[in-house]
């Protein structure tokens, strides 16, 4: 499978610092699901419709490591990719930069494929993984 790689621009604002001004800690899970959500966009995939189909891909694994911090207005990007797509499975891996292109964060994420209806794991269906494999 070929990787598959976005990238997304965001900000830190106020209500996501800290009392030192720095971009508190659980707040990089939410950069994490938007390039996510935009990255299956980039699909031609809408999580919301997922969801009305009855698939749902909650997180079972995070891992994040910290490198350097984030300050009130900074920008930052967020590179996401597929790393991969094993049957019940899809890993992401993740790297923040600020600006300046220097290293913010590191991670990973592990989704598992679940229907809807039971909240049992299933397989990936055949389209997702159509359109999780194709050029």
């Amino acid at each position: 499978m070929s990787k598959k790689n976005i990238t997304i621009l965001c900000n830190v604002h106020y209500h996501q610092v800290d009392q030192m001004g720095v971009m508190h800690h659980s707040q990089y899970v939410y950069a994490l699901e938007q390039s996510r959500i935009e990255w299956l966009l980039n699909q031609g995939i809408s999580y919301g419709n997922l969801e009305k189909k009855g698939i749902l891909l909650p997180v079972v694994d995070i891992a994040i490591q910290y490198k350097k911090p984030l300050h009130f207005e900074d920008s930052y990007l967020v590179h996401a990719t597929l790393n991969e797509l094993n049957g019940y499975y899809v890993d992401f891996s993740y790297v923040i930069e600020n600006q300046q292109k220097n290293c913010i964060a590191t991670a990973t994420t592990r989704l598992v494929f679940v229907d809807g209806q039971s909240r049992r794991a299933m397989k990936c269906p055949d389209f997702l993984q159509n359109a999780f494999h194709s050029e």
